[in-house]
């Protein structure tokens, strides 16, 4: 029995069709059974009542005549009692009542009668003349209200029925809906057995077999007798198994034949292998090679580049140089930086490209870094008259940490490119905040040109190695291709993205495109105070728009008070009502004309000035005259708020420090002597001593030669790569024999490497060298050097402050300032002395030939030729005669820019400045005179 409402229970889960059949049969006819027996219930019940209520009032209307009789005589006469009660039995004789009473309208039994007579009757407060049915005691009450003839008064005539028939008619009822049911049910039990035995076991019958079918099994018939429609259904089972034999035993020799072939296959992979590891490992051997390559060829280019630049350097120094020598001289100094700079760039990708390029963490100035790139690249962009602008956003943090020198890097390779395929028009940069978190952000970088553009096809290949968008065009535009490939991978290991928009994409109208790239640096924990700057007025006018907007923002962060005119015009009306206050500054754009606008401006406004432009187009003798401020472009905000604040800019950072050598003695070890020849040549200009070594031996024997006679040098500069005994064996010497020697105190030894790759310094390091310089070695190098690693590091400035401050108090500084002669002449006194004998002695022969000119009428030469002495007066500090030759020049090209002839009136102004200018040439040479003698 448990066995067999198991397996019942098994196939009820609402997952097997006989669960279903059974759950949407049994739950309709529940539900309708269920509903059924309320309705016939409730309407049994109620005609039942209704009976019950007929039968009550056809009794109390058949006594109710007589009832109000007995009433009336109870209230007349009492005594009458029992005669009532008897007439009041005859109403029991009805089978269904069980008592009757007599109630006054107070609820007070008068007379009660029948059956349990000692149970209570419910109280009647209703006015209707019918009342029922009350439950009362398991019965039904009904009453009928009798009213008095005399009194008026009113009483209740009250009789309980039994409700047994009630209760007999519903339980008919309720057997009657039961028996009904299990009937059904039967019946439905029979034809769910039915439907089990026809459908139900067949189906669990074939998916038992289909349960058993595996692949050894699919040939075999089914064996089961069921209806037509299954017995089609195992027919077709039947035919699909065969099929599927069929195609296995098909599907089995085509995979022992694929067995076959892979194993085939196999041995040939693994003899490719082979074959694939061989080369791997001659490519290996190859990157090694190229490696070392790099290295040696890096050593073997540097080398001669450090003889070639030192020569140059040195050459430039001269005084004594022509015109076409000097010329010449630059050209080859800016030839072999670019030499340089693509051996660099080769270097840079080799390293980045090997992993060996570590990024450095230092603290700099965001804002300074990338004006130093822009203000380095704008006399590029001055020879084309492109403008150029840079906006720092005010959220932007001042300082960050991060590698200052390759985020320059990516910064100048961008800039760089701009300038050089922009013909005319701009170059905007850009940069903004993009996200933080803690001390950590992303900045945003963007550098847009309106130059030839890149199209679709070359936008591909932008950030490629050894590629250019336009390879008809390299040999216009030059490079090595490297440069946004390189960027790319700085910018990667800034933890950054780099990409390029094209400017039409976004406006129609514009050209040129946009590079840009993010890097990720760390924020410098710093606090900034900045003073208010609202009491300053600013009135402007800035032709370029985005300049003007940039200017427009810098004052506005600050709380500047400005006003920003339409027009050139639209500034001079404003002039007049200016205040010429120290608060209050005029800034206005560089319009070519300086001389001209300067006049028109101070004849209307003497305040404070600022002249916008690029400095290579701005003349400081005409800026000098007028009481002008230069304001360089790419706009500054330090610049501006210095120039604002009426601060001297400071440019300290960006003169060269000047090294005093004196007593200091250098041993330098070079197999090649050219180099050491620079290098005598670049330390004797700061007074060092030089000792030259051609190998390393020699350095071994110098060196005990000098400890013996108890003079040690004070530092050794090493070069690397040298035959029979290589500067890092010479180094482990010297540090072998100091450890035998007194001289324990370690002498410095700077390598001269021109190695490029990373690993280089540590290994260096690692052998007993204190510091390295890489070739070609520059001044500034040197002068770093000499003041980490030796103890007299006295300044040139400091030991002859007396001497260059020292001039005639009687001279006018205005006629020979002889503090900003040494300054021009790099701080060396000698050096100005000769500029300026080389000046005065140039003075005749320049009047007589512009004396000449200007009889011949020949004003094209006579400008050639007051342009070469203006030139000539920008070397020394003659601020008198630099403006008038200046002047005087502006006032001959007038000529040439308006294509006129000169007319008698123009010829008479020349004679004046002419007359003019020699004035001022014979009071600079007396000044001059004087200073030579007592120098």
């Amino acid at each position: 029995m448990a066995k067999y409402k198991k397996n019942i229970l098994q196939q009820l889960p609402l997952n097997h069709a006989y669960g279903q059949l059974v759950l949407l049969i049994f739950i309709p006819i529940a539900i309708l059974a269920v509903v059924s027996t309320y309705f016939v219930l409730k309407e049994t019940r109620q005609s039942a009542q209704e009976q019950q209520r007929y039968a009550a009032i056809t009794i109390l209307t058949r006594y109710q005549y007589t009832a109000q009789l007995l009433f009336e005589t109870i209230e007349k006469k009492p005594a009458l009692n029992s005669q009532v009660q008897s007439i009041l039995q005859r109403m029991l004789s009805d089978p269904h009542v069980q008592r009757v009473a007599l109630i006054d309208q107070n609820n007070q039994t008068i007379l009660s009668i029948g059956s349990r007579n000692d149970l209570s009757w419910p109280a009647i407060q209703s006015q209707q003349m019918f009342i029922g049915p009350l439950p009362n005691h398991g019965n039904s009450v009904y009453a009928q209200k009798l009213t008095s003839n005399y009194t008026g008064q009113h009483s209740w005539l009250v009789v309980s029925l039994n409700n047994q028939a009630l209760e007999l008619a519903n339980y008919h009822i309720l057997v009657a809906i039961i028996i009904t049911i299990f009937i059904t049910l039967l019946l439905l039990m029979m034809c769910l057995n039915f439907y089990s035995r026809r459908w139900v076991a067949p189906l669990y019958e074939i998916r038992m077999q289909l349960q058993r079918v595996h692949a050894d099994n699919l040939n075999e018939p089914i064996t089961q007798q069921n209806s037509s429609e299954l017995q089609l259904l195992e027919k077709d089972l039947e035919h699909t198994f065969q099929r599927l034999h069929h195609s296995f035993l098909e599907l089995r020799d085509h995979t022992e034949q694929t067995e076959d072939d892979l194993r085939r296959t196999l041995d040939t992979l693994e003899m490719q292998n082979i074959t694939y590891r061989q080369a791997r490992d001659q490519a290996v051997s190859a990157n090694q090679s190229k490696s070392v390559f790099l290295a040696n060829i890096s050593h073997e280019l540097r080398t001669p580049l450090n003889s070639i630049d030192g020569f140059i350097h040195l050459m430039l120094r001269q005084s004594n140089l022509t015109n076409d020598q000097n010329l010449y001289l630059q050209t080859i100094r800016k030839s072999s930086a670019h030499l340089l700079a693509l051996i660099n760039d080769v270097l840079d990708f080799s390293k980045i490209d090997a992993g060996k390029l570590e990024l450095e963490t230092a603290s700099f100035d965001l804002e300074e870094t990338m004006f130093d790139v822009m203000d380095m690249l704008s006399p590029l962009a001055a020879e084309k008259n492109i403008y150029m602008a840079f906006f720092f956003a005010p959220e932007l943090p001042q300082r960050v940490i991060g590698d200052a020198l390759r985020f320059k890097q990516i910064l100048t390779n961008l800039i760089s490119n701009a300038i050089k395929f922009t013909a005319s028009g701009e170059i905007i940069v850009h940069s903004e905040l993009k996200t933080a978190h803690g001390r950590e952000c992303l900045i945003y970088f963007s550098v847009q040109d309106s130059g030839i553009g890149v199209s679709e096809a070359d936008q591909r290949k932008l950030f490629d190695s050894f590629s250019q968008v336009d390879t008809s065009i390299t040999r216009q535009f030059g490079g090595t291709g490297l440069g946004l490939a390189i960027s790319k991978q700085l910018v990667q290991m800034m933890h950054g993205e780099i990409g390029f928009e094209d400017n039409q994409q976004k406006v129609t109208a514009e050209k040129g495109s946009t590079f840009w790239f993010t890097a990720q640096f760390e924020i410098e924990q710093a606090t900034q105070h900045t003073e208010p700057l609202s009491h300053i007025h600013v009135v402007s006018f800035i032709s370029h728009t985005k300049t003007a907007y940039i200017l427009n923002q810098y004052l506005s962060n600050d709380h500047i008070n400005h006003q920003a005119s339409s027009s050139i015009l639209d500034l001079f009306s404003r002039l007049n009502q200016l205040q010429n206050n120290k608060n209050t500054w005029v800034i206005v754009d560089h319009g070519g004309d300086t001389h001209t606008l300067l006049k028109e401006i101070r004849s209307r406004y003497q305040g404070n000035l600022a002249i916008y432009g690029y400095q290579m187009s701005l003349e400081p003798s005409v800026l000098a005259y007028y009481k002008a401020t230069p304001l360089y472009q790419p706009l500054s905000r330090h610049a501006l708020l210095q120039t604002l604040n009426n601060q001297k800019i400071d440019t300290a950072s960006h003169k060269q420090q000047t090294f005093d050598g004196q007593g200091l003695h250098i041993l330098a070890v070079d197999d090649h002597l050219p180099n050491l020849i620079v290098l005598e040549a670049l330390l004797g200009e700061l007074n060092v001593k030089t000792t030259k070594a051609l190998s390393g031996q020699d350095a071994l024997n110098l060196i005990k030669q000098h400890w013996q006679q108890n003079t040690p040098f004070d530092l050794v500069f090493m070069d690397i790569q040298m035959p029979v005994m290589s500067g890092i064996d010479t180094t482990r010497a010297i540090r072998s024999l100091e450890s035998t020697t007194e001289h324990t105190t370690g002498l410095p030894i700077i390598a001269l490497t021109a190695h490029a790759l990373a690993d280089e310094k540590e290994k260096l390091l690692t052998v007993g060298m204190n510091d390295y310089v890489t070739k070609p070695i520059q001044l500034e190098q040197l002068i770093h050097i000499l003041t980490t690693w030796t103890t007299t590091n006295q300044h040139f400035e400091q030991r002859h402050t007396r001497n260059t401050l020292k001039h005639d108090q009687n001279t006018d500084i205005t006629i020979l300032d002889w503090t900003q002669s040494v300054q021009l002449a790099a701080n060396k006194e000698e050096l100005a002395i000769d500029l300026l004998k080389m000046l005065i002695d140039s003075f005749d022969t320049e009047i007589e030939e512009m004396h000449l000119l200007i009889e011949l009428e020949d004003f094209p030469q006579l400008e050639h030729v007051l342009h070469r002495l203006y030139g000539a007066t920008r070397y020394v500090g003659t601020v008198r005669l630099q403006q008038v030759t200046g002047d005087f020049e502006q006032f001959i090209s007038t000529l040439r820019k308006q294509q006129r002839k000169a007319d008698e009136q123009f010829t008479h102004e020349t004679l004046q400045r002419f007359n003019e200018l020699k004035e001022v040439i014979e009071l600079t040479r007396k000044a001059a005179q004087n200073k030579i003698h007592q120098t």
